[in-house]
């Protein structure tokens, strides 16, 4: 039996966001359909070689080490041509060993050497589309265009995206920084362009979300090529009351409605509106606490009822799920599929959530949540002081939300969708 082999920047116990952890589930519900999945990585500090859930994991030699968690490598660590080289002979060797059917690109630092090395040993490649990052290096586009598709190119990257990034992202920074990070802005598009030529050329594109595809033009992403496969929510245990009350204590969230958002403190994900969103439901329910679970660039100033939390451990994370009245996911771009939507769902949440990207794939709205406008900060605020006022509705849509979970995203119509995929692209390369 030929092997699948993944191409990932980082795996777990790695895992700077979700996307480490979307990869793994699908890995890993192959393995339990039978197929074999052989995971090549950087080494940032583990085994060489393990099986992780029946997954074949080989990480190769890599000069960066990281603490098994959130932490990530330097930007230049997966985005250069000798990278590029290292890990595509890297992906060769492996795949050869293997017997390897396809390659599967997780990330976008994997695109090119998958790409090479798929022409080397003549498998189809197949590239994951998670986010904007395949489109725009700072993939900021969507924040300040209001296209449905987009296609970033030299005069938008240099004419807007940079000074977008320069005035809401170092607003503050010294000239040199500036000039050092003008400096590599410019690298990150001469190596955005290797990207795409690679994204263009493999021989199957898979988005977690028709939403996230559908911002991709055609010139990129050909319509034959495309296709999705939902994430995979968690095979997560429900975290029992007396739990939930233990994270909420040992946190320091008092007493009080609990709105919880999951997630890195950026623009893109809409922490400037949940905190605005935060203080009108304050003002109307004063008893109310909001959490924050994530790292991030935004610098969040303190006031009444806000928790800072930082990363949380899975476990404390799905047990401040159950502790929570309401989750909100609030982001500002085209989110793919989050998996903090999933979360929620598979653990009976109600989600208040803008309707970008693939959101409304998830988010049933009135059913199994509410959806709201982006950068809507008095409409976000609103349906959360709706739901949080209506135990009896917050029960029903949580409820909806379970079944909703095992019905659309259950793991037998997904790996289907994939396998699918796999078999398409290896059609087109013979």
């Amino acid at each position: 039996m030929s092997a699948i082999l993944f191409a990932a920047e980082y795996y777990l116990p790695f895992a700077p966001g979700g996307a480490e952890w979307s990869a793994a589930a699908w890995a890993q519900a192959l393995v339990r359909r039978g197929h074999r999945v052989v995971v090549v990585t950087p080494n940032y500090g583990a085994p060489a070689r393990e099986e992780r859930e029946g997954v074949s994991v080989i990480r190769v030699p890599f000069p960066v080490k990281l603490a098994p968690g959130q932490g990530e490598a330097g930007w230049l660590a997966h985005r250069n041509p000798l990278f590029y080289l290292y890990f595509a002979w890297q992906l060769w060797r492996a795949g050869r060993a293997a017997g390897a059917g396809v390659i599967h690109s997780q990330g976008k630092g994997t695109v090119v050497p998958a790409w090479l090395a798929g022409r080397a040993l003549h498998r189809p490649v197949v590239a994951t589309i998670r986010d904007t990052g395949l489109l725009c290096p700072l993939g900021l586009c969507p924040l300040f265009e209001s296209r449905a598709t987009f296609d970033c190119h030299t005069g938008q990257y240099l004419g807007k995206c940079m000074p977008f990034f320069f005035e809401h992202y170092m607003p503050g920074a010294s000239r040199l920084g500036r000039a050092r990070a003008r400096l590599s802005l410019l690298l990150a598009w001469l190596d955005q362009r290797l990207r795409s030529a690679a994204l263009r050329r493999v021989h199957g594109v898979i988005g977690v979300s028709r939403g996230i595809l559908a911002i991709y033009p055609e010139r990129l992403v050909s319509r034959e090529r495309r296709g999705v496969v939902h994430t995979l929510p968690p095979r997560a245990r429900m975290p029992t009351e007396e739990e939930a009350r233990a994270v909420r204590e040992r946190l320091g969230i008092g007493p009080g409605p609990l709105v919880l958002y999951a997630g890195k403190l950026s623009l893109g994900k809409g922490t400037r509106v949940f905190l605005e969103a935060a203080t009108r439901v304050r003002d109307e329910l004063p008893e109310a606490r909001f959490a924050l679970a994530g790292k991030g660039d935004m610098a969040v100033p303190p006031r009444p009822g806000l928790h800072v939390l930082g990363s949380l451990p899975q476990p404390d994370l799905f047990a401040l799920y159950r502790a929570a009245d309401v989750v909100v996911v609030p982001s500002s771009w085209p989110e793919q599929l989050s998996r903090v939507l999933l979360e929620a769902m598979q653990l009976g949440r109600p989600v208040v959530a803008t309707a970008v990207g693939g959101t409304p794939e998830a988010v049933e709205d009135g059913v199994t949540g509410l959806l709201v406008p982006r950068e809507d900060a008095r409409a976000l605020g609103a349906a959360v002081s709706a739901l949080l006022r209506d135990p009896a509705r917050r029960a029903r849509m949580g409820e909806a939300a379970v079944r909703r979970a095992a019905l659309v995203f259950s793991e037998e119509r997904i790996i289907g969708s994939l396998l699918e995929i796999y078999a398409a692209a290896a059609r087109r390369v013979a």
